[in-house]
């Protein structure tokens, strides 16, 4: 084909017939111009497509990671809960002075079951993988875009917070040493509290501050926690709808 172009651009020149060359030679860089043009979109076809396949992939496997933290989020938000009703109902108790009522067992979950925390373990891999890949422009939808890109931030300030319960929880049973006897549930007693010092803890005035903080923390855990869990069902919604396209 190039040599049967060549065999007439030499004819028309040595006829001396320019204007049909000329004519005839913008022809061949249209032809080429055209050929270019072709194959860019057939390459552009092809990456959009390529793209679209990563992005499918993306976002099953984000999919995946959320589906997979939901349980985990559902632990930490009830042991969120927990803790900070534990804290919060010894603190009622003390500052009412319903000293009658902590007796036994009910003296000592309370006391030991404000002393816990929980951090969460999230199965984050198909977030980690969009974000540390700088493959979230291939995601399309802002929406899912914007909750992506502002994932490490968010559980930044989740940790943060549960370095602090850690050691609020830590400060807190180290200041009950004081207090108990843990060989006491070896002897079957009716509380690990050593009598002698019952009274002393429960007029303390540090313990009800120690319950005051445990109670407000482990309460704004559970919030955190719960928008989380919010957040990563919206950001589900999210991608269902865009799967379904």
């Amino acid at each position: 084909m190039i040599r049967f172009f060549h065999q007439i651009r030499q004819r028309l020149i040595t006829d001396n017939k320019f204007s049909k060359y000329l004519l005839y030679a913008i022809g061949e860089i249209l032809l080429v111009v055209i050929g270019i043009l072709i194959a860019l979109q057939l390459d552009s076809w092809k990456n959009e497509e390529r793209d679209r396949e990563k992005e499918r992939y993306y976002l099953n496997s984000i999919k995946t990671s959320i589906d997979l933290s939901q349980d985990e989020l559902e632990r930490v938000i009830n042991d969120a809960e927990l803790i900070s009703s534990a804290a919060d109902t010894l603190f009622l108790l003390l500052s009412y002075e319903k000293y009658a009522l902590l007796q036994g067992d009910f003296l000592d979950s309370l006391l030991f079951t404000a002393s816990d925390y929980s951090q969460i373990s999230l199965n984050d891999g198909g977030i980690q993988e969009v974000l540390g890949t700088g493959s979230l422009d291939i995601i399309r939808d802002d929406q899912i875009r914007l909750i992506l890109a502002s994932w490490d931030e968010r559980i930044h300030k989740i940790r943060k917070y549960e370095g602090e319960t850690v050691t609020l929880g830590l400060d807190y049973t180290e200041y009950l040493r004081e207090y108990i006897n843990a060989s006491r549930w070896v002897l079957d007693s009716s509380s690990i509290v050593i009598p002698e010092k019952r009274t002393k803890l429960l007029t303390d005035p540090n313990l009800r501050n120690y319950l005051s903080r445990i109670a407000g923390v482990h309460n704004m855990m559970f919030e955190r926690y719960s928008d989380e869990r919010k957040l990563l069902d919206s950001l589900k919604t999210l991608i269902d709808k865009k799967l379904l396209k």
